[in-house]
């Protein structure tokens, strides 16, 4: 009905013009913008789109208002042009960014990459290209980050190497002459000078320090190293036997795609076979800035000012950015960012977190709690895929907000690790315990009715994670459905879902937490690099540990754990209903474990042990538990598969009991059974373990017969209800080949 230009239109809405608000719905002030990198130009008006704008930083001069939307095309890319979102939009009408298209499958992408042109022979398999000269000027003026090839990330040099070596590409420090040097024979004898140094100190971190000096087999770092000695139970800088490695030197160049950028010259080492790399081939990641504030493709707030509400970002790419993928800004003033949904995204390749929901509000309004870190309130965070961020995937501080769906993947894996490595900085004496993580979900005591509580993370994958899968601090937290595969693959001492406190049982800031439903396989706890006494893998299927309160595990299926599948360490609650298979792939693992907790209730629970002198039930004393019943402790390769660590030495009663014994000691247990058959060492496993890890019910068929736990016969399919598991025990009564090939299906023969 009414013609007004773009301009006028954001003056009514400024001025309020009664007349005009009486008669027209607010919706229809909403303006649609486009942006197009192919045909786009920055002086149209972007309202259609064929007058599209070109690049994100005009969108970002834009006064958005409450329904407005930035639509960007499909299939195209914009190169380090990150967008920044500082306005807000309300309830009903939010502002959205998102693609054009909606929905398409080819994502609009926000690249942090610029290709590398000039590239000439530096040597045997080297070649080198000067950031400063030709094509390359002025694209990379404050250095890069990670390079790529044809999309994929290369790996920086590094020695040792990882292929072929019997510690993961660790060398050993053979003596520590002060808190900053470490000597080891086997250096080459090369002058290190300007390399970084990765070193584990204890099983949970690796710290990043950079070498300054390189005198015979000695070398000398900017900063104190802290590692763990065994012989004093304390940390220092003595980190003899500790594991290292060296990187970011050109002296590591010797595999496929290594590289060494030297900041000095701003020029990049690249070892390739091949022929002289084409321009354009090879990409970098551009840094942008080395201030510290958290950079991103998509930056939600204002830097020291704005907070921003009722905001949608969806179905963008993101890739190879320097910093983070979407991220609030390091400092809000007056408030958090509430109310945001961010979903259907793509994350890939950035060198820090893949969604950090974090900042610090330094001069809280009324009512909006004290100064502190924040993680934004009423956050809907779904359906986003992650790969490859080297920090964590997702870091939250957030309150009352829901993480649905989201797909994360390959987190801080050792050989994707640029000159940062997982984010511990080169001067910090601070352990960058969690780095690592898939989602971590923090609460810090600075503001902490305002920071990890009353979050629920549901239909979460994730696979493939440095450290923890899934790792919860704070208060009443649903953490439900979710799939877990392959966690700590480069640190140890961590869980697939791990939930942390601290203090004591009455004080703790992490309680009443349900962990149901979810399915967890094989959590490595990888021990590279560790001192040969903490060698042993050290995974933990779901970890309850330091002090949380009133925890409940139900339902939950954990296999392939290397240490235990399910503990409970200083920590009170309820264990119920879970199913732990195999979880130990050495002696004196245990599928579920209660040590120094208080008043846990154990009940109907499967434990299910493969193997000699592998433990079902471990308790550190009786006083742990206030129920234990219903359980079934099913170990067919060892009776005596319950072990109370108090029985050590007694001349009466063994430490390791079968149930009946464990029944007449404790008083436990009174109406749970134990396994009907056994097993010799050297005899395959009857038993297989069925899981439905998705959200839909299965009939998984059978081949030949099998009997439930209760001997009761289950044959031609087996159905399973969303993210429930069973296992079944292979009929061996009549069997004429122990495959089961008798039912008359020789297809796999």
């Amino acid at each position: 009905m009414f013609e007004t230009s773009q301009p006028q239109l954001h003056l009514a809405r400024v001025l309020g013009i009664s007349w005009l608000a009486l008669s027209i719905s607010t919706s229809a002030f909403a303006a649609t913008y486009y942006v197009s990198s192919a045909n786009g130009d920055d002086s149209a008006d972007g309202l259609s789109p064929g007058n599209a704008f070109a690049t994100v930083a005009r969108v970002n001069a834009l006064d958005l208002q409450p329904g407005d939307a930035v639509r960007f095309f499909c299939g195209e890319t914009w190169r380090v042009d990150p967008l920044h979102i500082v306005d807000s939009g309300t309830i009903t009408q939010p502002i959205v960014i998102s693609s054009h298209p909606t929905g398409c499958a080819d994502q609009p992408t926000f690249s942090g990459a610029r290709g590398i042109s000039g590239w000439t022979a530096a040597g045997p398999s080297l070649y080198q290209a000067d950031l400063d000269d030709g094509a390359n000027a002025g694209l990379f003026p404050l250095g890069i980050g990670h390079i790529f090839r044809n999309g994929k990330r290369l790996p920086m040099g590094r020695w040792p190497n990882i292929e072929g070596h019997g510690d993961g590409g660790y060398a050993e420090v053979d003596a520590s002459p002060s808190a900053t040097q470490i000597t080891d024979a086997e250096l080459p004898a090369i002058d290190w000078t300007g390399a970084m140094m990765r070193i584990k100190g204890i099983r949970w971190y690796l710290l990043n320090r950079e070498v300054t000096a390189d005198v015979g087999s000695t070398l000398t770092v900017n900063t104190a190293l802290s590692c763990y000695q065994e012989s004093c139970s304390c940390f220092s800088g003595d980190c003899t036997q500790w594991g290292y490695h060296l990187t970011h030197h050109p002296s590591t160049l010797d595999r496929e795609g290594e590289w060494f950028y030297d900041e000095a010259a701003n020029r990049v080492l690249l070892y390739s076979t091949g022929s002289v790399p084409m321009d354009g081939e090879i990409e970098a990641a551009v840094v942008q800035s080395a201030d510290g504030i958290f950079h991103g493709a998509v930056t939600l707030g204002r830097q020291l000012f704005e907070h921003i509400a009722w905001v949608t970002v969806e179905n963008l790419r993101i890739e190879r950015w320097f910093a983070n993928g979407i991220t609030f800004p390091e400092n809000l003033q007056s408030d958090e960012n509430h109310n945001l949904t961010i979903r259907d995204n793509t994350v890939i390749d950035v060198d820090d977190v893949g969604l950090r929901l974090t900042t610090w509000v330094w001069q809280p309004g009324a009512g909006n709690g004290p100064v502190g870190w924040r993680g934004g309130r009423d956050l809907r965070i779904e359906n986003n895929l992650i790969v490859g961020a080297n920090n964590r995937g997702l870091l939250a501080y957030s309150t009352e907000s829901q993480f649905l769906g989201n797909t994360i993947r390959d987190i801080a894996l050792i050989p994707n690790l640029g000159r940062p490595g997982m984010g511990c900085g080169f001067d910090t004496t601070g352990e960058c315990t969690e780095n690592g993580d898939g989602m971590s979900l923090f609460w810090t005591s600075v503001a902490p009715d305002h920071t990890g509580r009353n979050n629920t993370v549901r239909g979460n994958r994730l696979q493939n994670i440095g450290m923890n899968g899934i790792d919860v601090y704070g208060r009443n937290h649903l953490i439900e459905n979710n799939v877990v595969d392959d966690a700590c693959q480069s640190k140890g001492d961590c869980g697939g879902i791990r939930v942390y406190g601290q203090g004591n049982l009455a004080t703790t800031p992490t309680h009443d937490i349900d962990v149901r439903g979810n399915i967890i396989r094989n959590t490595l706890g990888n021990t590279d690099g560790v001192h040969p006494f903490f060698d042993d893998r050290f995974g933990f299927g779901i970890y309850l540990d330091n002090w949380v309160r009133d925890i409940l595990a139900e339902d939950n299926t954990v296999t392939g754990s290397s240490w235990v599948g399910l503990i409970y360490r200083f920590a009170s609650g309820t264990g119920r209903g879970n199913t732990l298979y195999d979880n130990v792939d050495s002696d004196y693992g245990t599928e579920l474990s209660v040590i120094g907790s208080t008043a846990v209730e154990i009940t109907d629970n499967t434990l299910f042990p493969l193997g000699f002198l592998r433990e079902s039930f471990r308790v550190s004393d009786l006083n742990v538990l206030a129920v234990g019943d219903s359980n079934r402790f099913f170990s067919p390769y060892d009776t005596t598969s319950i072990w109370d660590e108090t029985l050590a030495g007694n001349p009466e009663l063994d430490d390791r009991l079968t149930l009946a014994e464990w029944q007449g000691h404790s008083g436990f247990d009174a109406n749970s059974s134990t396994q009907w058959y056994t097993l010799s060492v050297a005899d395959p496993p009857r038993s297989e373990l069925f899981v439905n890890d998705t959200d839909n019910t299965l009939m998984i068929p059978l081949i030949g017969s099998y009997l439930d736990l209760d001997q009761q016969p289950v044959a031609g399919s087996l159905p399973l209800q969303p993210y429930t598991s069973r296992i079944l025990i292979r009929d061996a009564s009549g069997l004429i080949f122990e495959d089961g090939f008798e039912s008359g299906d020789t297809s796999a023969w």
